[in-house]
């Protein structure tokens, strides 16, 4: 139980940390600190950085697929669906800026070098195929590249999520004011729902 207890502490620090200052500026020191554990220890779940930072990317990824998942498997209608799962990812996002800052860390720092990355959009780009492809042979939605989908919905989620100060600008309140946050949700929702054909 301790053992997992610690692996977890990592995880949430790997989490902070990379979120932070990215993959090439973070020490396995600086994980171990923030972990409040000695670094051999650290060494003992994970045997490189790297496998650390692999790590993180499919504990955020497990997070964000368990809860989109979950919207899938509601049994709605396509466009009450769509709604659902971009409504969750919203939330989710919006209640973890780490995992935002992560997601842009990893972008700007050659993703293709880690194999973890690959497969994660791999299995991504997997479950979007199979919720569009027989929705467009049934004539449900209109073809799209599912790429560009899934590209398309990320970026508009973490980009109005990093705004916040442009909303505070703007509006004179930010995300944390549910109202905003319902418009900004409402927003990129009805995106989805536009490009998909649905509304």
């Amino acid at each position: 139980m301790s053992g997992d207890r610690t692996r977890e502490r990592v995880l949430r620090a790997g989490v902070a940390i990379f979120a932070r200052q990215g993959l090439d500026g973070t020490s396995v020191r600086d994980i171990a600190r923030h972990a409040r554990i000695r670094v051999s220890s650290l060494y003992h779940y994970f045997p490189s950085k790297e496998a650390l930072y692999g790590a993180v990317q499919e504990r955020v990824h497990g997070q964000v697929r368990e809860l989109v998942v979950s919207a899938l498997g509601q049994g709605l209608d396509l466009r009450e669906t769509t709604r659902a799962a971009v409504g969750t990812l919203f939330d989710l996002f919006l209640a973890n800026p780490s995992f935002v800052q992560l997601g842009y860390r990893t972008a700007l720092e050659r993703p293709a070098r880690f194999g973890a990355e690959r497969r994660i959009a791999d299995r991504w780009l997997g479950l979007l195929e199979g919720v569009l492809r027989p929705a467009q042979v049934r004539g449900e939605i209109k073809g799209i590249d599912p790429v560009l989908f899934m590209v398309t919905i990320d970026a508009l989620v973490h980009w109005h999520i990093v705004n916040d100060g442009l909303y505070r600008q703007l509006l004179g309140q930010g995300l944390d004011d549910p109202d905003v946050a319902w418009r900004v949700r409402e927003h990129i929702t009805t995106v989805a729902l536009r490009t998909l054909g649905l509304e």
